[in-house]
This record gives C-alpha cells, sequence and structure tokens, in this order.
C-alpha cells in the first residue's frame, strides 16, 4: 500500500528465531519486554544475559593476557627504579585526553618521573610526531608510552627507537599489515596473542596496563577509563560493559573534582548516565582539542585541587561555548550548499569553503549526513597552503573507504574507515575529486538504497507500554554502540491531539487515544501543519518515564513516523496557513471557474486532472457538492488541503421566505416604476429583509422575466406565463450554495473528512 506520510527510514524488525527459555527468565525476573529486548538484540543465554544484567568483575578479562603486558611492566619497574625520565605521549581526543590521565596517574603513583605531552591537532596531526619525540630526546627521555595512538607511528618510532629511546605503543586502532619496530606493544587485536575482547578503547587499553603495574587502582581511574570508553563509541559489550557500569558506579558516589566541575559549568545536577557522559563529559573533553591546545583538558582531569579544576573548567566551557557557536555558522552555510548540489541531482555531497575550522569539520559533516542521508565530505579550503583539508562521513549502505580508495589519484592522502575519513588534497582537484565520487556514487549504488535502515527491536501495542515495563528497561543499561537503546514500533495509534512546541516551534507533541500515551518528536514541529486529530499512524522510537507535578506516565521519543492513510488537512480557518512547499514538491489547485489560472497546475472544479500530484489544495469553494465529487475521480494525491476560499459566506442569511418574494413583487406592482436608487432601502425596509436580500430577490424575477430594469428603474413584466420562484436558475444556484456552505464550510472537520474519503475510495 502506498504510504501517504512516507517513513524516513526504512523500517527492519530485527528477527531472532533463538528464545529464552522460561526457566532462564524466571532467573533473571525478565519483565515480558525486558526478554523481547534481549531475544531481539540475541541474548538468549544464561551465561549471556547474564554479561548484560550481572556483569560483575567475572566479566573483566586478566590484564596479563594483552600483548607484552609481562614485557611492559618489566620495562617500567626497570625505568622507575633507575629514575629514567619517561614520557606519556597522549592523544587530542576524550579518549586520549583520559588514557594519558590514567597513565600518568599510574606513574606518578609508582615514583617515576613522567611527564606528558599531547600533540597539537593543526601542527603536529594525530599520532606519532617526529619533532615531539626528538625533543623528548634531547630533554633525556628514555622511555615513551603512546596512549591511543602509535600503532600507524612506524617511521617516528623506528627513528627514536635508533637513538635509544624505547617506545611501548599502547593503542586500540586498526592494524595495518606490519607492526612498528616498538620495545613492545599492548594492542587488545595483537594478532600473536588471544586477549578475548577486541573492542577496548585507549583509556580501556591504559586501564589494563594500570592494572598490572598496581596492586589496587584508585577508583577514579574506572570513571575515566568509562569517559573514554563512552566518547570513542566503542562496542558497549563483553569488558566494556563492566568498565562502564564500574565508572557509572562510581561517579555518582563521588565525581573527581575535574568531572564535578565539568558538571557544574554545564548546570547538571541530576544522576550521571551513559548518555550524561555521551552528551555533557565527551563533547567538553573534545572541544579543547577540536579548537586548541587539547593540554588544557588533560590538565583539568589530572589536577588534585578543587580551585583549579573549577578554573580549568570555566576555561573548557567556553572552549564548547565557541565549538558550538561555529559548528552552527558553518553548518547554515554548508546545508544551504548541500541543498543546491542536491538539487542538481548529486548524491555524493563534497561541500568546500574557505575559513572553515578543521577542527569541527567532522561534527559538521555528520550533521548533513544527519539531515540528508547522503555520504559527505566537508573541506576547508587553505589558499596559503595551497589545499583542501577535511573531514568525511558515510551511510551504512556506502563505504567511505572503499570509494575514497578508488580517487587516491586526486587525494594527497588520506585514512580512514567503511563510515568515516580524514583527507587533504589539492585545492584544484575538489571539482574534479567531486565530480568522480558521484560517478562512483552513479555506478556503486542504486537509489533506492540510499533509504537509512531504522531496526526496530520490538513490536509493541500500547497495553505493553506501561510505567513498570518501561522502569524495567532500566535494568538493561548502559545502552551504546552495538547495544543500542531499543526502539519501538507501535502500529495504528489514533491522534488526539498534535501541536508544534518550543520556542520556535520546532519540535512536535502528540497524544495519541490509545491509553492517552504522549509521544515527542524532536525537530519536526512542521508536521503540526500535515496531522490532524483522528488521523492514524504507525511511529518508531524510544521508551521513557515523564514525571510532572508527582506524576509518572510512560512518554514516547520518535524516530519516525508513516501512515497508510491518504491525509485531509483542514486548512478552513482563516488564522491557518497553508505550509511554504518545497518547490519539488507536486502540487495542484481547485479553482472556482470565476478565477483565471495562474499556473497549469490549476485546475477547475470537475476539470480532468491529467498529471500526478503528491499534495491537491482545494482552494476556492466550488460552485456545487458535485464539482467536488467529480474532481474525487481525478485525484490520487497523498494530501488534500481543505482552504474553500470565498468572499462573503450566504449560509446563515438563507432564502427569502415566499411571504417575501408575494410582498416584494405586489409593492412592485403597485407602484408600477420603481427607482432602485431612490427608493431600495425604503422598499427593503417595507418587506422586513437586508438590502443584499432584496438584491438577491430582484434577482430571481429579473431570471423569470416577472421585471424588466434599464438604468436602475425597475417595472413590472405583464405576461401570463407565470413560473415557480423555486424554478429560477438564480434561486437553484443560491440553494446549491447554501448546501455546499452547510456541507464543506460548517460541517465538522469529521464530517467532511469522512464525505471526501468516501468519495475518493469510490473511485479506487
Amino acid at each position: 500500500m502506498k504510504e501517504m506520510i512516507k517513513s524516513k527510514y526504512k523500517w527492519q524488525t530485527i528477527q531472532n528465531d533463538c528464545k529464552i527459555e522460561q526457566e532462564v527468565s524466571d532467573q533473571f525476573k525478565l519483565t515480558p519486554i525486558m526478554r523481547n529486548i534481549l531475544e531481539s538484540k540475541g541474548y538468549t543465554t544464561a551465561e549471556q544475559i547474564a554479561q548484560i544484567l550481572d556483569c560483575t568483575k567475572q566479566s573483566a578479562h586478566e590484564p596479563g593476557r594483552l600483548s607484552d603486558m609481562e614485557k611492559v611492566v618489566n620495562r617500567i619497574h626497570t625505568a622507575i627504579q633507575k629514575q629514567e625520565k619517561i614520557l606519556v605521549y597522549g592523544d587530542y581526543d576524550a579518549d586520549g585526553v583520559t588514557s594519558t590521565t590514567i597513565m600518568v596517574k599510574t606513574l606518578q603513583q609508582l615514583g617515576a618521573v613522567v611527564g606528558w605531552y599531547i600533540p597539537n591537532r593543526f601542527t603536529e596531526g594525530y599520532g606519532p610526531n617526529e619533532l615531539a619525540f626528538k625533543n623528548a630526546y634531547d630533554e633525556g627521555v628514555t622511555l615513551i608510552i603512546t596512549v591511543d595512538n602509535g600503532i600507524q607511528g612506524h617511521a617516528e618510532i623506528e627513528m627514536i627507537q635508533q637513538r635509544g629511546v624505547d617506545v611501548i605503543v599502547t593503542d586500540h586502532h586498526e592494524m595495518g599489515d606490519t607492526l612498528p619496530s616498538a620495545y613492545a606493544i599492548v594492542h587488545p587485536m595483537h594478532p600473536d596473542f588471544d586477549y578475548p575482547f577486541h573492542s577496548l578503547c585507549g583509556a580501556g587499553v591504559a586501564l589494563k596496563l594500570a592494572q598490572s603495574l598496581l596492586d589496587d587502582i584508585p577508583k577514579s581511574f574506572w570513571i575515566y577509563a568509562m569517559i573514554g570508553t563512552i566518547a570513542d563509541l566503542v562496542s558497549l559489550t563483553d569488558e566494556n560493559r563492566y568498565i562502564v557500569r564500574q565508572g557509572l558506579k562510581e561517579i555518582n558516589l563521588q565525581a573527581p573534582h575535574a568531572i564535578a566541575a565539568i558538571l557544574k559549568q554545564a548546570q547538571h545536577q541530576d544522576d550521571i548516565t551513559e548518555e550524561t557522559i555521551g552528551f555533557i563529559i565527551g563533547p567538553r573533553l573534545n572541544a579543547v582539542g577540536r579548537l586548541d591546545d587539547a593540554a588544557l583538558a588533560a590538565e583539568l582531569l589530572m589536577t588534585e585541587d578543587k580551585e583549579e579544576a573549577l578554573f580549568l573548567a570555566e576555561q573548557v566551557e567556553h572552549f564548547n561555548i565557541e565549538r558550538k557557536a561555529i559548528v552552527k555558522t558553518i553548518v547554515d552555510e554548508a546545508m544551504l550548499m548541500a541543498e543546491a548540489l542536491i538539487q542538481e541531482g548529486q548524491q555524493f555531497l563534497v561541500l568546500a569553503n574557505e575559513d572553515w575550522h578543521e577542527g569541527v569539520l567532522g561534527i559538521v559533516a555528520s550533521r548533513i549526513v544527519e539531515t540528508f542521508h547522503l555520504p559527505t565530505m566537508v573541506l576547508n579550503i587553505d589558499q596559503h597552503q595551497q589545499h583542501a583539508k577535511g573531514s568525511a562521513r558515510s551511510i551504512s549502505q556506502v563505504s567511505m573507504f572503499q570509494a575514497l580508495s578508488a580517487q587516491q589519484h586526486l587525494i594527497t592522502k588520506f585514512g580512514g574507515h567503511h563510515m568515516a575519513a580524514g583527507l587533504t588534497l589539492p585545492i584544484d582537484q575538489v571539482d574534479a575529486l567531486r565530480a568522480a565520487l558521484n560517478d562512483w556514487m552513479h555506478n556503486h549504488v542504486k537509489g533506492d538504497e540510499l533509504q537509512p535502515i531504522q531496526r526496530v527491536d520490538v513490536v509493541l501495542s500500547t497495553d505493553d507500554i506501561t510505567v513498570d515495563q518501561i522502569q524495567s528497561i532500566e535494568r538493561l543499561r548502559p545502552f551504546g554502540t552495538d547495544f543500542n537503546r531499543p526502539v519501538f514500533q507501535v502500529n495504528q495509534l489514533t491522534i488526539q491531539q498534535c501541536k508544534a512546541i518550543g520556542q520556535q516551534q520546532a519540535h512536535l507533541k502528540l497524544t495519541f487515544n490509545e491509553q492517552h500515551l504522549q509521544a515527542l518528536f524532536w525537530n519536526q514541529g512542521a508536521f503540526s501543519n500535515e496531522l490532524m486529530s483522528g488521523q492514524h499512524l504507525d511511529v518508531t522510537g524510544t521508551l521513557q518515564i515523564n514525571e510532572w507535578n508527582g506524576q509518572r506516565t510512560p512518554q514516547m521519543i520518535l524516530t519516525d513516523i508513516k501512515s497508510n492513510e491518504r491525509q485531509i488537512l483542514d486548512y478552513r480557518s482563516k488564522n491557518k496557513r497553508l505550509p511554504l512547499f518545497d518547490e519539488a514538491a507536486r502540487v495542484c489547485f481547485l479553482i472556482h471557474p470565476n478565477r483565471d489560472k495562474q499556473s497549469p497546475h490549476d485546475y477547475y472544479y470537475g476539470e480532468a486532472i491529467p498529471e500526478m500530484y503528491e499534495k491537491c489544495i482545494m482552494r476556492d469553494l466550488p460552485l456545487t457538492l458535485e464539482d467536488v465529487q467529480l474532481s474525487c475521480r481525478y485525484l490520487n494525491t497523498s494530501q488534500i488541503y481543505l482552504v474553500f476560499q470565498h468572499q462573503r459566506s450566504i449560509y446563515f442569511e438563507g432564502l427569502p421566505q415566499d411571504d417575501e418574494f408575494k410582498k416584494c413583487y405586489k409593492a412592485l406592482y403597485q407602484k408600477g416604476r420603481t427607482d432602485l436608487e431612490k427608493e431600495g432601502l425604503a422598499l427593503s425596509q417595507f418587506i422586513h429583509v437586508k438590502p443584499m436580500m432584496l438584491k438577491f430577490i430582484l434577482k430571481v424575477f429579473l431570471d423569470l422575466g416577472l421585471i424588466s430594469q434599464k438604468n436602475g428603474i425597475i417595472e413590472i413584466v405583464h405576461s401570463t406565463d407565470k413560473q415557480p420562484i423555486r424554478s429560477s436558475r438564480v434561486y437553484q444556484a443560491r440553494v446549491q450554495r447554501i448546501e455546499v456552505e452547510k456541507q464543506l464550510l460548517y460541517e465538522e472537520f469529521g464530517a467532511i473528512k469522512s464525505w471526501i474519503e468516501n468519495e475518493l475510495a469510490r473511485n479506487e
């Protein structure tokens, strides 16, 4: 069946043939909704469910199983004993600064002579930097420990190793075909070792090394590793669940001064969840390295002084505010560019401009992808260096790595994976790259494959949506990569109320008849113009509990909606303005036959409509209901807007009484000759009708040949061929007009909607 409200996503309900046995369900006290969620995510055995619900210390793997761990521990102890200078070499993102913090604090606790260094994103770039390593050597450093980087630093590591400095690489990023010639490599994916979990983040690897070096790690280390794990979007399964759970437990008991200061600046006073980390703490730690030197973020995390933490957190907050402003400016500019390219038919968006801050281009690319669901590259044009540099983000159906690999002849350098990449290329190759990537898309991806996919965990009825059931979902937290917050589908909900909310009317609030379920649809306030009470919707979204005035009620946060019902929308009120339609939308207008057509998409009521349209605007009030019925034969639109413009309503004036016709005719007959301009008002007062009704009566008499009118003078026409008043075409036209107004202007909307639906159905 054709979707009248098209879903943004292609909905895919996850099917899993394996079910949770009742005994296992009882063992873990699973509610029906928990059981359905776990089955959809493939957790059906007692062991698998325990990983989610009961991840304890047994969920963590032995640190000694990581590659080269014993060798690393021995080398570090030797360095401490000999008071060698150790440098911890980190990275500028949230995972990098938390990794650095864990490693530095571990070595300080052991009494090491330790310093730390975080490269500048803009002047030094990611990973080992030759000059930074040489400077460390000049300062007498004999041991460098990389955290959250190093696995790709072959040349730099070989150079410094040849100078007698040992390099211990601790990293989690993808390994190449060859490994750097470091003293030792601690990596969960090392091919020569069998560490059972490959998805630790940089801070997670640093935590494992700290556990190997210390008898008992500080509780704050769990917090730092948890922040790195969530901020770096690594898999929230297996050992990472244990790290995050431990971190959340500790941070809610006692947050380190740095974290408390960040939350104070952000005015966050509620419990700290994985969402707090993902949306408040992580972005702020990342903001510093995106705009400037990330050392500030590391200093904040390492300080033990509360006042210093507050001072540094204030600076971090300023960077975050600046980051938001920069992102908004660039996104606004990039959106306009993207819309223009889409109008040209492009499916791989390459957006480039001068003075776009390179530190935020990945965020901008992600926003463009969220809006248009097309692979997107955002580049800063640097005229001084004559290159374009930026970030690319993709969709699941398109491999960014493959797309860029096919265009290496145009690119100076790039690195990335399926969903994201960073790249640099000459300015004069930007247009060529845009054309080449669009050709690649045309050859490798079909248009119908570009619709994004919404994976639905469970299809629910409204009876399933209760406060207790939603509360039980919280037992499955934390949610994140590879264990996302469950998405539910609910079908055939009936809209009770729909309105736009927020300062800019940007968001949508819905109340459904079923269980009075409420729903919010962020950034979709425009739908308030398209949805009406009584309409049925299928929806997807997440569930939460809304607390207001001590009342706790279920609430759905929508991710998508669709409907197979044709929309008939009520725009008869003068206070309601038609929405602005997209230029690409196919819109036709039904107009009164006395109106001139202004475009080829204007049609008179009852006229054949040969083209296909998405929307039909019934702009003017028709002459007859039959004209509307005839138009319905030709309509196959998804939306019909009822406007019914008219100059003056006559419904409440009605029709003259027979006595009024008789009285008027008698007065005219007795006078013989009447000057309407001079005597019209007196005549209307005599027969007790308003001047407009007198005008109508006279038109009926003229139509029936009972009177003549010339230059405002009315005279009786003496004739034996008298006709009934109701036989007048003028009289019948008014009867029809009153019926049209009654049916289309003054009936309840539900009745009009049903009548039009019946007429449309008659012709399907």
